[in-house]
């Protein structure tokens, strides 16, 4: 209910005063990076949790407004001791005060399992340079999955 009130109550601001360190605001062609804070994964068939951490690189392919499309052009998301290789992913953003981020994608372990994953969540862009998003999602395949809670921040590379 929270998420609804604080996506009911955005403020339109254009995503480059969140992540631009100089005058240009964000534009097609740009890198930026997505690094987790904090985070947690749960297994529900175990109802174990273990430390999760992200880093992605994102590639912005269009800025409409404030939705920013993007790829995902590398990175891993890493649950414990297994490192899941980003190998291919997109995603979009409502990118206000208080907006929106979802990606999705596929990841491989190093013996070659492949995992789907997805994340969302509210992105809250806090001051010029700095936007921060609290996302929660999963990461799996046929046999199973870990839910996955993360604080992330965002900044151009």
């Amino acid at each position: 209910m929270l998420f609804v009130a604080l996506i009911a109550i955005a403020l339109a601001v254009p995503i480059h005063q969140a992540v631009a360190d100089e005058a240009r605001g964000l534009m097609a062609g740009d890198l930026l990076r997505m690094e987790s804070v904090r985070g947690i994964a749960r297994d529900p068939s175990t109802s174990k949790t273990a430390k999760a951490t992200l880093t992605l690189t994102l590639s912005v392919n269009s800025i409409n407004n404030a939705r920013v499309e993007f790829t995902v052009a590398s990175g891993q998301i890493s649950i414990g001791d297994s490192v899941y290789t980003i190998t291919s992913g997109a995603g979009h953003a409502i990118a206000r005060k208080f907006g929106w981020i979802m990606l999705h994608g596929k990841a491989m372990l190093p013996n070659g399992s492949v995992f789907e994953f997805r994340l969302e969540g509210i992105l809250h862009l806090e001051r010029v340079g700095l936007a921060v998003a609290g996302l929660m999602g999963g990461i799996g395949d046929e046999s199973g999955h870990s839910r996955v809670r993360l604080v992330v921040r965002l900044s151009r590379v």
